[in-house]
């Protein structure tokens, strides 16, 4: 917990900054969330969490530091870094590339401490649907992941807010499920698919409150679970935060 305290000082501090130009080249987006489970591509790895993050955007381009702290205890955390790129073709088409890397700085003997990859994907809008397709690469795991959705947002004018939904599924093929364990490499090849329900509502322009409820499920999962080893095929839970962004 005295690490989530550090961690949410720090990116309080930084979503504090912004240019003196009233038309800044960058903007900066903390947010601060509650998580009564933490699941990851269909799979559950933590229980209660509380997941940070910043992510700083200069046109196009974006880098940002996400991370998960449980506050059970005696489950790992996460802290990933990333970067991306967004190129809008038109008014409806987006192509987007991210690079992640993943670590796990509490990992014991075995499990996996760090792993990267790269991902691109497109996304088309059309008639308040916006259907989405990305491919991902683990250098680490040896890992390809497909991962297609659906997002619409339903206007909830007496609220002054949206109910956004996202539909997705997906597939898993790893070559190497724990590539710091013992022993020879461990295949795995899993599907899931869920559903993401939020609603975000705007305190005033600099934040907003969001509250989602969250289902996801896999089949045919093996006994490696990634560097958690916690599993479960069918997971419900609710998320509730606050984004700033200057």
């Amino acid at each position: 917990m005295k690490n989530s305290i550090i961690l949410a000082a720090v990116l309080a501090a930084a979503s504090s900054l912004r240019a003196d130009d009233p038309k800044p080249a960058y903007s900066i987006t903390s947010d601060f969330t509650y998580a009564s489970e933490y699941v990851f591509r269909g799979v559950k790895n933590a229980g209660n969490s509380f997941q940070p993050s910043v992510e700083v955007a200069a046109g196009d381009f974006n880098v940002g530091l996400w991370t998960n702290e449980p506050l059970t205890k005696h489950q790992n955390n996460e802290v990933d870094v990333y970067a991306g790129y967004d190129y809008k073709v038109n008014s409806s088409l987006k192509l987007e590339g991210v690079a992640t890397s993943y670590n796990y700085f509490e990992a014991k003997a075995g499990q996996t401490k760090d792993t990267w990859e790269l991902g691109a994907g497109a996304t088309y809008t059309v008639a308040g649907f916006s259907p989405s397709l990305y491919y991902y690469h683990d250098f680490r795991l040896q890992a390809d992941t497909v991962v297609g959705a659906v997002g619409y947002s339903v206007p909830l004018e007496a609220i002054g807010a949206s109910l956004d939904t996202n539909l997705f599924a997906g597939s898993v093929n790893s070559r190497d499920t724990a590539p710091d364990a013992f022993g020879p490499s461990v295949h795995d090849a899993y599907s899931f698919y869920g559903l993401d329900l939020t609603i975000p509502y705007k305190l005033n322009k600099n934040a907003t409150f969001t509250v989602g409820g969250h289902y996801a499920s896999n089949r045919n999962l093996a006994g490696v679970g990634g560097p958690f080893g916690v599993l479960s095929d069918k997971n419900f839970w609710f998320t509730t935060g606050i984004r700033i962004g200057f």
